[in-house]
């Protein structure tokens, strides 16, 4: 298949890391459940359509007679009508593959170089003159992606044509096409592997074993009865471990696993995740898919083929997007809307008897004089260290916040009352007091204290708001103090505490 560029093409956006994983494990999870081969096939076109920025795509899939059928096209009608089920001689395939320069694990021929080869396969051209650009596409470039058995046998090809923006795709798209030929592939294989368990018990055993998918056959109590080599390296285990154990025995204690209640063949398909921990100390989570094998016609118990699709590194990438969105990049405290959302929090479990809530605003004092004089990498240095101190010297309960510049915030929750909240307030100023050195300089840190005690009818708003003011208070009395705000009709009354040692509560 071959195509063309547009006249004004579009500038694409590049395909985000996050995108890409979630859109690959979704096709991993299809390949591994699915049992219709077209249907996934289509899927996969379609994705390359729709995430790549390719106007049109196809998989040619390896037939008997030495033949290469078209079996999924994505793109306009015209082309689908064309080439949706059309065949061509393997040695043709062959014979291109082999002009094709290596782009990687892709092979790509220029039209420039080979010309009667670009023709040498029936193809859909729109009728669209090419740009003259250098890096262009043009109509008759091919670019593709074979799909290989786990043996090394060729069993199809996938085919891109008309990039959006009218270039030769860069290597990010690149290195993203090879992941879903991988996943074609894998459809391929997997739609072989049902043929076979319902041909052959024979064939169905060397597939389950050497399928690169982990899969293990499960009674219907969730006992192991078998697994293949990609299970044991999955869990870590070899099969001796493994067999005549449950699913969760071998997961976290924190986070059992769906349990399949009875053999229903109502719904003989499952889907969920394990946790799953090794006995290396490492974990890893996977997503299950899971079938009942059984008709009316089976002797003997009913088993559960179940198929574990990887998806730590997922899981990973959105734990350390979601630690990112609830935490200061410089000194790793939460940030201001984790902040308030813990104080929120707090104020609901102290209306209902839980104890009170102290609210600690802080601000260092003279921060401009150090970014001005010492320069920004000492302020961040001397953020880092203050937000350590900080931690150390509060309560393990406590939460201690960077609320943006040099303002910290801490959530102290339950206290019992002001000399509690005293003595917390004068630990942490005189950790903050410790001498340091940045840039050379000798530095003695202070900061200034505002801090509320919630009461009645105080709420997450208002407990901050009476810190905020009680903050002011301090730094008007000459900084290097604290002052204690108390609330009453919904107003602050700053009130001067001394800030001399007191007993830590």
């Amino acid at each position: 298949m071959r195509g063309t560029v547009t006249d004004t093409p579009p500038q694409l956006p590049r395909p985000s890391e996050a995108d890409a994983a979630a859109l690959l494990a979704d096709l991993a999870r299809r390949v591994a459940s699915s049992l219709d081969l077209q249907q996934t096939l289509q899927l996969v076109v379609q994705a390359v359509v729709d995430q790549l920025g390719f106007g049109a795509a196809l998989v040619n899939m390896v037939r008997p007679g030495d033949l290469c059928e078209v079996v999924a096209v994505a793109g306009p009608e015209e082309a689908v009508a064309s080439l949706l089920g059309t065949r061509a001689p393997m040695d043709t395939w062959r014979t291109l593959l082999a002009s094709c320069e290596p782009w990687g694990e892709l092979r790509f021929l220029d039209h420039r170089k080979d010309q009667r080869t670009a023709r040498s396969i029936a193809g859909w051209v729109p009728p669209t003159e090419p740009a003259d650009e250098p890096d262009a596409w043009h109509p008759d470039n091919i670019l593709l992606a074979p799909l290989y058995a786990p043996g090394g046998t060729l069993i199809g090809v996938l085919s891109v044509d008309m990039p959006l923006d009218g270039r030769n795709p860069d290597a990010q798209r690149r290195q993203l096409l090879e992941q879903f030929a991988v996943h074609a592939a894998l459809a391929i294989e997997h739609s072989r592997v049902h043929t076979l368990i319902a041909d052959s018990e024979q064939l169905f055993r060397a597939m389950f074993d050497r399928s690169p998918i982990a899969i293990a056959l499960l009674t219907t109590d969730d006992r192991i009865t078998r697994v293949n080599a990609a299970c044991e390296q999955l869990l870590g285990r070899d099969a001796a471990e493994l067999l005549g154990r449950t699913a969760a025995e071998l997961s976290r204690p924190d986070a059992a696993p769906h349990r399949r209640t009875g053999d229903s063949a109502a719904s003989p398909h499952e889907q969920y995740e394990i946790h799953f921990h090794r006995p290396d100390g490492s974990e890893v989570w996977g997503r299950v898919n899971s079938t009942l094998l059984a008709t009316e016609a089976s002797e003997g118990p009913s088993l559960v083929l179940t198929q574990i699709e990887d998806i730590t590194m997922l899981r990973s990438m959105q734990a350390r997007f979601a630690y990112a969105a609830t935490h200061d990049q410089l000194t790793g405290l939460p940030n201001r809307a984790l902040v308030l959302e813990r104080l929120a929090a707090a104020m609901t479990g102290s209306r209902r008897g839980g104890g009170r809530v102290a609210v600690l605003f802080c601000d260092l004092d003279h921060f401009k004089d150090i970014n001005d004089t010492l320069g920004h990498a000492a302020g961040d240095q001397l953020l880092t260290e203050i937000g350590c101190r900080l931690r150390r010297a509060a309560r393990e309960q406590d939460t201690v916040g960077r609320f943006g510049g040099d303002e910290f915030v801490i959530i102290c929750y339950p206290v019992i009352g002001p000399a509690q909240v005293a003595g917390m307030t004068t630990r942490l100023m005189r950790a903050v007091r410790e001498p340091l050195t940045l840039a050379g300089e000798p530095v003695v840190p202070s900061m200034s204290v505002g801090v509320a005690l919630s009461a009645p009818p105080d709420n997450a708003d208002s407990a901050l708001a009476h810190a905020d003011r009680a903050l002011y208070a301090a730094k008007a009395a000459g900084r290097g103090r604290w002052r204690l705000a108390t609330a009453q009709s919904g107003r602050s009354r700053p009130k001067a505490v001394g800030h001399g040692p007191k007993a830590d509560g």
